[in-house]
């Protein structure tokens, strides 16, 4: 079944599952613009590459869901034969999909403070991650 969806090195077992906890995720809440707060938090996750989820075998084990990010850990019962996933949730006030483009981002964190930066107010952006994690890619 991988072989003919392209994934030759996917745990397809591992992946099915984290399949059937994305189906029963709640949707997404409207995101909140930055200027309703005076300090937002907020992740966007980046979709894996081709060479991460098809070359290597990566699995998506995480899922962005406003105001939801959960990690599906990929684990073995004691009997070290099945699998289950084992979900983490973390909590943000904004969370963006790899669906979601740099419009929205920008739409919902940048846009609004802008007119407070030209009057002469204080604005600080902060972007956060592993190298490769799409934090220029985001800011650009």
């Amino acid at each position: 079944m991988n072989e003919a969806m392209g994934k030759n090195n996917i745990d397809s077992e591992f992946d099915m599952l984290i399949d059937a906890h994305r189906k029963k995720v709640e949707a997404p809440l409207n995101h909140l613009t930055s200027s309703q707060m005076s300090l937002c938090v907020c992740v966007r996750k980046r979709p894996l590459f081709e060479k991460e989820y098809v070359q290597s075998g990566e699995i998506d084990c995480v899922s962005a869901s406003n105001p939801k990010v959960v990690v599906h850990e990929c684990k073995f019962r004691v009997d070290g034969i099945t699998k289950f996933i084992e979900d983490t949730d973390f909590k943000f006030d904004n969370v963006f999909s790899d669906a979601e483009g740099s419009d929205v981002v920008y739409h919902f964190q940048i846009k609004t403070l802008l007119p407070n930066l030209f009057k002469n107010g204080v604005v600080t952006c902060f972007a956060y991650g592993q190298t490769g994690s799409g934090k220029t890619f985001t800011m650009s």
